[in-house]
């Protein structure tokens, strides 16, 4: 077990001029640079803290580990200067958040933990990740050692991206729903954890009890970066569901999804959602639309419905509201097919051109203000940022209305439920069958894809493809993405291109 510490940070020599003065349990140098290691890679495991730069610590977490671990927080922040808190503690909301100075805000280095007892308390915490795992050896098990990750070329890959973006402002990773720049030294940090993680074969799995995720290494690595993976010397494909979110989406526009399954026989119980009545739909032109596309594929008994799906248990059926029985219309079938088309994203990056002048760097941009539309709060539709939400909801007021009222008590309960979805499909039916059929087939699930070699990439692909469909009513567009260096080649050539044009 490692610990990722500012590669200039000598804490022995700090700890020796300016020695701890601590009342009852004394200072541990390895507690000492835990603290500074979870500033570190905490934003590995949350990519929203990439941009938020304070990293909350929460003090439960720290005192299961660290008894005293005030004395640690104040030495680090108030003798050694080596961290600064944005001060900021919202009880039962927000821990108070941290980040190193400026001084030791560098590349980063690894170093073993040597204290024995402290390790057995963070072994306990590994412990946990792998009880939550345990059902899960169809996936778990090809986490090995041959697992592979070229270490020496993502290091000089990182290097070179790193010099690139740091002296030019115009290379940083903008994210348009943040309106922050990702920092080229946190992005180089996370990076270089994730890999030399699989490179020393410390397996990070994790299936959580949110949204019921399988996390790995590989989830929680930069897509660029898997490019120098491979599994038993052979390269990976990945095959990725396309506009996966909104695809999942339209199993809510069904009315049989929406039919708890019960274990007496002729006993649904239909859940229903009360319409607001919305304005009449600009496509109500498409009524010749055929209103049974959920029939295409698959008998009704193999669809997806409510009852499969593990939401948190906080969650009841009844926070879904009711849907109406005159849910179907031409305007959900308009919606499906640009879905099922794989246009969708072009379709709404073209109208918010025209309607709102709004232009999109790449399609990376076009996608995040899909999410906009889709998950942020109802609330949001009266701010001045809220025009394409604005605007999808003149286009498609009945879809709109129905991902309103799933969100009108917790605006995280769409996202959750499509993840839930998500996970169902890719972890218990498609990774299950894979497992069962073929195998000595390697599957690496990614949330909304599945990488593999190119000996099984066929049948895993007729496999997510025929599952799909019956699970949500109509056949997915999937992509199939070879992991090689040469797209990390390209990534670098990409950038030198944008810094000679902004020159």
């Amino acid at each position: 077990m490692r610990l990722y510490i500012p590669e200039n940070l000598d804490v022995d020599q700090l700890m020796y001029d300016n020695p701890p003065n601590f009342k009852k349990y004394g200072c541990k140098r390895d507690k000492l640079l835990y603290i500074i290691h979870l500033i570190n890679a905490l934003p590995l495991y949350n990519k929203d803290l990439m941009f938020d730069g304070f990293v909350p610590l929460n003090s439960k977490l720290l005192q299961d580990k660290i008894s005293n671990y005030r004395e640690y927080i104040d030495y680090l922040l108030l003798d050694l200067k080596i961290i600064e808190t944005d001060g900021q503690y919202i009880p039962g909301f927000k821990s108070k958040g941290y980040r190193l100075v400026d001084e030791y805000n560098t590349a980063i280095t690894s170093t073993a933990v040597t204290d024995f007892t402290f390790y057995r308390k963070l072994k306990v915490e590994r412990n946990n990740r792998e009880a939550s795992v345990k059902h899960l050896d169809y996936l778990t098990k090809w986490f090995n050692d041959k697992l592979e990750i070229d270490i020496n070329y993502v290091n000089e890959f990182l290097a070179q991206e790193f010099e690139l973006k740091d002296n030019n402002e115009q290379l940083k990773d903008y994210d348009r729903s943040r309106k922050k720049f990702k920092e080229p030294i946190s992005q180089l940090n996370h990076a270089k954890i994730s890999a030399e993680k699989i490179s020393r074969e410390e397996y990070y799995l994790l299936h959580d009890d949110n949204v019921y995720r399988f996390h790995s290494n590989l989830t929680n690595m930069r897509s660029v970066i898997r490019n120098a993976v491979t599994y038993d010397g052979q390269k990976l494909i990945s095959i990725d569901i396309k506009n996966s979110q909104p695809y999942l989406s339209t199993i809510l526009l069904s009315r049989s999804f929406w039919i708890e399954q019960k274990n007496e026989p002729n006993a649904p119980k239909e859940l229903s959602i009360t319409f607001d009545k919305p304005k009449k739909s600009l496509f109500s032109s498409f009524n010749n639309i055929n209103d049974n596309i959920y029939k295409v594929s698959g008998r009704i008994n193999d669809r997806l419905n409510i009852s499969h799906i593990k939401i948190h248990d906080t969650d009841s059926y009844i926070m879904l509201g009711d849907i109406d029985k005159a849910l179907m219309s031409s305007e959900f079938s308009q919606y499906i097919n640009l879905v099922v088309s794989g246009t969708l994203y072009e379709f709404l990056e073209q109208q918010f051109s025209l309607r709102l002048g709004e232009t999109f760097a790449n399609r990376k941009e076009v996608k995040t203000a899909v999410f906009q539309v889709l998950f942020t709060d109802n609330r949001f539709l009266g701010q001045e940022d809220a025009k394409p939400k604005k605007m999808f909801k003149e286009m498609f007021p009945y879809v709109y209305e129905v991902f309103r009222q799933l969100k009108r008590k917790d605006k995280t309960l769409l996202p959750r439920l499509l993840q839930s979805i998500e996970s169902y499909l890719m972890i218990n039916v498609i990774a299950k069958r894979i497992s069962e059929e073929y195998p000595d087939a390697p599957i690496f699930t990614i949330h909304d894809s599945i990488s593999t070699t190119e000996e099984y990439v066929d049948v895993v692909e007729a496999i997510m493809k025929e599952e799909l469909s019956k699970a949500i009513g109509h056949a997915p567009k999937l992509a199939r993405e070879v992991w090689c260096k040469s797209n990390m080649v390209k990534h670098l050539e990409t950038l030198k291109e944008k810094a000679k044009v902004v020159a």
